[in-house]
């Protein structure tokens, strides 16, 4: 559930190499140096989280099974009351993971928060695999259910096709994920508001937000949480993403043949369209191949999913399911009963929204999903602080002026309003964040354009470069500068013939990316945002002044023991902590 793929032409299966054109030759670095470029990236720092090491110690294969979802007898949420409090300072549309995790953070630092969902306490659909290391880095391991100490390859059938990932995988135990989610926001205060959102106005330095059955809450900041259907946010260009398709189950079998300390990422292999009658499944999987992900429980449970890594238009759920039959049958699985099904759509890639704006976004709604693979609960959890913590610090700005003026505590004008937005989405999206993304845009690009034997062979090159970066590639924390690095030893590491795809289909690409990059060259990319460096410049010019200050004063006199300091000292002292502390809001 975790990747797709799309449609292509047959590229990298040319025995033709390509003529790489005299201005691509001249900018093209040779084997040696762009291996110094690759190793000189990979010591630059990354984003904060990572890449994270393999967790130390041995990691054995643990399963349990999952908690019973949540109800209104096991979490106590308190439902928000329109008449006595029609006025909150935040509200999110959403209570999806990365919406109720920014409500319970924002409520926690003693901000009302209002929650609006139609159910709450609703299951959620999908099933989320992550790298073990990543919920570990976040304190959430006890909210995985199974664990493989390995995952698993399967690019074809030959003795090299089988490859080995030295990463521990997990499942995540939604309906206790839900809990302990719903659990902090219960007891940091959020309130929750049954029903739809339908539309969002702004005016006066508050945001109203209207739900379907025509009943209205207004609030200082809104985010839209509400996931790929996108409720509140607004785009400036066309929303045109690739599509992650999957069609899945958790079965109970008769047996299977996958060990139970091995997570089956990806299986590419494609011998079960080879039967008779199955003609035109092989030709549609050859140019639009999907692979089987599953996940080993027990002897006899297994979740088994056919997923069409990313393509334009989506594949439909009844080929993949078809897909999924025959290659059961070829692997002997005889399924005895299907416990849960799953039809799973993501939206990956495409613009994002317009930003800044005055509703926030978290989650899908903000684009966060990973174009290239479509992980995305690490990624939006990890946000999720981030995102929070930028709310509270602007949520606390007009409580700072309050306390000095008498004012409500809550923004006094639009434009007020729209800084703190601004001031969100700056941290929501950061330009590194950006550039990374486009990016990874870049790379779905590729991907959608790849056929089977092109996609066996990306994928034979992306998993035998070194851990540091396809570990940084899957979880979003290369930087851009890595990111390059990582296409070159990707680059490097690709046969001939694939080379010569890559540059055929890659070089119009990355010239396109560059040139959508070049706005978040200036200056201005967020009106009225200072950069971290123009902030230390500020804090560094006002303790310089104040070092001038107190430089500039007459020494004190000689005192006897019983006399008190001279009265200049302490004036200068506080001048020079004013100064720094008004530079550095």
């Amino acid at each position: 559930m975790l990747l797709q793929h799309g449609v292509g032409r047959n590229l990298l299966c040319s025995s033709v190499r390509l003529q790489r054109p005299a201005h691509i030759k001249a900018v093209l670095p040779s084997g040696r140096r762009a291996r110094v470029v690759v190793a000189t990236a990979a010591l630059q720092p990354a984003f904060p989280s990572g890449p994270l090491p393999i967790p130390k110690g041995p990691v054995s294969h643990s399963y349990r099974e999952a908690e019973s979802w949540p109800t209104a007898e096991t979490v106590k949420l308190e439902t928000h009351n329109l008449d006595e409090q029609p006025y909150v300072d935040l509200i999110v549309a959403g209570a999806g993971p990365a919406g109720v995790a920014v409500a319970s953070r924002v409520a926690a630092a003693g901000f009302s928060v209002c929650v609006i969902d139609p159910d709450p306490l609703a299951h959620w659909p999908n099933n989320y695999g992550v790298w073990l290391d990543e919920f570990q880095a976040m304190g959430l391991e006890d909210c995985l259910h199974v664990i493989w100490p390995k995952a698993k390859v399967w690019l074809n059938s030959e003795a090299d096709g089988e490859k080995f990932l030295n990463r521990p995988f997990a499942r995540v135990d939604r309906p206790k994920l839900k809990r302990v989610l719903l659990e902090r926001c219960a007891a940091a205060g959020v309130t929750f508001l049954p029903g739809s959102v339908s539309g969002c106005s702004h005016g006066g330095g508050a945001s109203q937000v209207e739900l379907a059955d025509g009943r209205k809450i207004r609030g200082s900041l809104v985010l839209d949480a509400t996931g790929h259907s996108r409720r509140l946010v607004q785009y400036d260009k066309k929303f045109d993403p690739g599509y992650q398709g999957a069609y899945g189950i958790v079965a109970e079998v008769e047996s299977h043949p996958f060990p139970l300390d091995t997570m089956l990422f990806m299986d590419w292999r494609d011998d079960h369209t080879a039967g008779a009658g199955r003609e035109a499944m092989r030709a549609a999987n050859r140019a639009l191949p999907t692979f089987l992900y599953a996940m080993p429980f027990t002897e006899n449970k297994v979740f088994l999913e056919e997923t069409s890594l990313v393509s334009r238009p989506a594949a439909g759920f009844s080929e993949l399911k078809e897909r999924l039959t025959a290659r059961l049958e070829w692997l002997g699985i005889k399924v005895t009963r299907i416990e849960e099904e799953e039809y799973c759509l993501i939206p990956m890639g495409g613009v994002l929204p317009t930003h800044p704006q005055r509703v926030l976004a978290i989650g899908g709604a903000a684009g966060m999903v990973h174009p290239s693979t479509g992980f995305m609960m690490a990624r939006m959890l990890g946000a999720a602080p981030t995102v929070a913590d930028a709310i509270i610090d602007q949520l606390s700005t007009p409580g700072d002026k309050a306390a000095d003026a008498g004012a409500p505590l809550r923004p006094p004008s639009e434009s007020a309003a729209a800084r703190m937005a601004t001031a969100v989405w700056a941290a929501t999206w950061p330009l590194p964040r950006i550039r990374q993304r486009a990016f990874f845009n870049f790379g779905m690009d590729i991907l959608l354009s790849l056929d089977l034997a092109q996609m066996r062979e990306f994928f034979r090159a992306f998993f035998s470069l070194s851990d540091f970066h396809w570990h940084g590639f899957l979880s979003t924390r290369l930087s851009f500068s890595q990111l390059i690095a990582f296409g070159l030893s990707l680059f490097l590491r690709s046969s001939n013939a694939a080379r010569s795809s890559l540059l055929r289909l890659g070089v119009p690409g990355l010239l396109v990316m560059l040139a959508g990059l070049l706005p978040t060259l200036a200056a201005d990319y967020y009106p009225g945002m200072q950069s971290i460096k123009e902030r230390k410049d500020e804090v560094d010019a006002a303790a310089r002044r104040a070092a001038q200050l107190t430089s500039s004063l007459p020494p004190p006199p000689p005192s006897s023991p019983s006399s008190s300091p001279p009265p200049p000292a302490a004036p200068a002292a506080a001048h020079a902590g004013s100064a720094s502390t008004a530079a550095s809001k």
